[in-house]
């Protein structure tokens, strides 16, 4: 019982470390966003480009959901 526990431990210890690097690949994926609002913007192009949004969805359909959501933040953070 206690090598199980230990092992829970262990394994959410991991989960942690992915989960900052996540994190931290999301900041990096939100900053080149802001980027490509800027360059949209001085473009005169729209913020929403679905065939791009279709692309993404496409790759990660196993995540779909999550990746519905990424591109959600990072639409808003090409609006500032």
């Amino acid at each position: 019982m206690q090598d199980r526990v230990l092992k829970i431990k262990e394994l959410r210890g991991e989960i942690d470390r992915i989960d900052e690097e996540i994190i931290k690949l999301l900041e990096k994926r939100l900053e080149v966003a802001r980027e490509i609002g800027t360059l949209k913007a001085a473009a005169g192009l729209p913020i929403i480009d679905n065939e791009r949004e279709r692309e993404v969805l496409e790759r990660a359909k196993k995540f779909r959901r999550i990746f519905e959501a990424i591109i959600a933040v990072s639409r808003d953070v090409q609006h500032l």
